[in-house]
């Protein structure tokens, strides 16, 4: 075959008689031309493709790793049961007799008495009664209603995995409205609902207590759920401070959570006595608890309900021995917070959408991703082309210096804050915020029960050792128990001070470890920070709690200082003459000479 031949082969000649060379030329090119365009297309929607693959995969791994660490808080905080399949609905029984509404005591007790149900779903699982309370100081307009702590006891009874728990409130007209379950103890709940109910009544718990005179009759009083109907019974008598005895053997649920009222002699009305806890059986009759007025209005303003001097929200704590229930839906949320470290929020600050503040996580700055980051494309932070300042080496040594922090008390997050990788007395150490390890009891004190992770992306994390700090400038010095592998500390001791225009504030992110960077200038200090030391500076980066302990570099990548954070516009930095001339007078500091090792303590003030 000739060489003209083997060029020929396969192609398409176009031979038509009485057509020119040009021409066929021409008709060679339009045949070829559609083909092309079609492979291109063809390769156009396979990329396509493949990249909707990717993030499909991408999607798949967040959403794995999400549910591995819900599972891993589950097992070390709560964890909630399998659903059990339903039994028989609950059935409301009816005692004592049932008040007509053209009585005239019907007009005294139907609006201070409510029903409060129970549902999973649409299944009815528990009912019992409630009394209507004082709105108190709330800013909000709420309806809140005190019951028996048997409430909470179905609630928590009947949890399952499906979250479908609500309360339901039947008020005097029938009308029902939703309930959120909140602050408990032994003997009382606080059942809340959205809005102000003028169908109801708010029984006054100021008043004197009420003496039971002999001639008076007690009345216990209840609301069933679906019909509605106001239910009132006699007790036989008063036992005790905090029992009657019904002369009926029959017990209804309805009684729980419901008035216990006497009705006076000589005919002015009813007064509010106490409310019903519980019942028991003892010597063939049925006994039931209540807690007088008295003792009710102490309970309720120990839970902060009536009348609290002043309720802070960000610094709200449980008053003592009373507890909050964990809303249906939120349970992974409280696992979460349980995680982080952070506070239990108030009552209702879940269901209204509450909002955390000051917390270590989100984003500041313009985010990197690590090499190998599993997740797609890393969240847009607060700034852009802030990276591309710096130098592709600058961001490589910054990459390989910058780590991760956190300190632990038992399973739970105590700090998170960022540090920087340094080299002092021929080792690898980090330099980061004595905040790591303070005692939030004692500020002035560490706490030596806490223990410290340290993460340098993609996959090295190890545990740290606290070996030295100094709480006059709030920064410490972590010790790591192996080495880390393709570091790049830097050797603060060695530069010399040289003057810049930009600073950038650099950290990792709390939970994953990506890098944020912050770009801004050294501002001539003409205020006070919140911060009490007069040898800090300020910078015009912005970042977050998370970026606390990590370095303030010039364009070079040198250290020129270290972040703290006040929630100010201006960020506070410990400049680097001030870290170095406090190492450099540190003494017979002692060295690691195995692989593994711990150091003593050492305080500097």
């Amino acid at each position: 075959m000739t060489a003209k031949a083997v060029r020929n082969k396969g192609r398409v000649i176009d031979r038509t008689p009485g057509v020119s060379r040009e021409q066929g030329a021409i008709n060679r090119r339009n045949k070829i031309e559609p083909s092309k365009r079609s492979s291109d297309g063809t390769k156009g929607y396979t990329r396509a493709i493949n990249r909707l693959l990717k993030l499909q995969e991408m999607e798949a791994a967040l959403v794995d790793a999400e549910m591995k660490r819900c599972a891993a808080e589950e097992e070390l905080f709560f964890k909630l049961p399998d659903r059990v399949a339903s039994g028989t609905t609950f059935e409301e029984k009816s005692f004592g007799y049932s008040v007509p509404s053209d009585q005239e005591i019907y007009r005294d007790l139907s609006s201070i008495v409510v029903s409060l149900a129970l549902f999973d779903g649409n299944k009815m699982l528990f009912a019992c009664s409630g009394i209507p309370l004082p709105r108190g100081n709330s800013k909000l307009h709420l309806t809140r209603f005190v019951t028996s702590a048997h409430l909470v006891a179905e609630f928590n009874k009947n949890r399952n995995k499906d979250e479908q728990l609500r309360i339901e409130v039947c008020l005097p007209d029938r009308r029902t409205i939703d309930g959120l379950l909140g602050l408990y103890d032994d003997d009382i709940a606080i059942v809340t609902s959205l809005g102000l109910q003028f169908a109801v009544h708010p029984v006054d718990l100021d008043l004197e207590a009420t003496v039971v005179g002999p001639d008076d009759s007690v009345l216990s009083v209840g609301r069933a759920f679906k019909s509605g109907s106001l239910m009132t019974m006699d007790a036989s008598r008063i036992i005790s401070d905090g029992t009657w005895v019904s002369d009926s053997q029959n017990f209804s649920e309805a009684v729980l959570g419901g008035p216990l009222m006497v009705k006076t002699i000589n005919g002015n009305g009813v007064r509010f006595l106490g409310m019903n806890l519980g019942c028991y059986h003892e010597d063939a009759n049925v006994k039931y608890r209540f807690l007088p007025q008295k003792l009710l209005h102490e309970r309720l303003k120990h839970f902060q309900i009536l009348n609290p001097k002043e309720l802070h929200f960000r610094e709200y704590s449980l008053p003592k021995d009373v507890s909050s229930i964990v809303p249906s839906g939120f349970v992974r949320t409280i696992n979460r917070m349980k995680s982080l470290g952070y506070p239990m929020p108030p009552p209702l600050m879940l269901e209204l959408n509450g909002q955390l503040l000051n917390d270590f996580e989100g984003y500041f700055g313009e985010v990197r991703a690590w090499k190998g980051y599993p997740f797609g494309y890393p969240p847009v932070g607060s700034e852009k082309c802030v990276w591309e300042h710096l130098s592709k080496e600058v961001v490589t040594n910054i990459s390989r210096r910058v780590v991760k922090l956190a300190s632990f008390n038992g399973p739970s997050r105590f700090f998170a804050c960022t540090g920087l990788l340094i080299r002092w007395h021929a080792h690898t150490f980090i330099l980061t915020s004595a905040s790591l390890v303070r005692s939030r009891l004692h500020h002035e004190k560490i706490d030596n029960s806490l223990t410290i992770e340290v993460f340098l992306p993609p996959n090295q994390r190890v545990s740290g050792t606290l070996a030295l700090y100094n709480l006059n400038y709030n920064f410490a010095i972590v010790s790591v128990e192996k080495n880390f592998h393709a570091v790049r500390p830097e050797d603060i001791f060695n530069e010399s001070p040289k003057a810049f225009e930009k600073v950038i504030a650099v950290g990792r992110d709390a939970d994953q470890g990506l890098l944020m960077a912050s770009i801004g200038e050294v501002k001539r200090r003409n205020k006070d920070t919140k911060l009490n030391c007069r040898d800090l500076k300020l910078s015009t980066c912005k970042i977050n709690k998370a970026g606390i302990g990590g370095p303030l570099v010039d364009v070079d990548g040198s250290l020129v200082g270290m972040n703290f954070y006040d929630g100010s516009k201006l960020t506070p930095f410990l400049p680097k003459s001030k870290i170095v001339n406090a190492l450099r007078g540190v003494k017979n500091f002692a060295l690691p000479l195995k692989r593994f090792f711990f150091l003593p303590v050492i305080c500097l003030f």
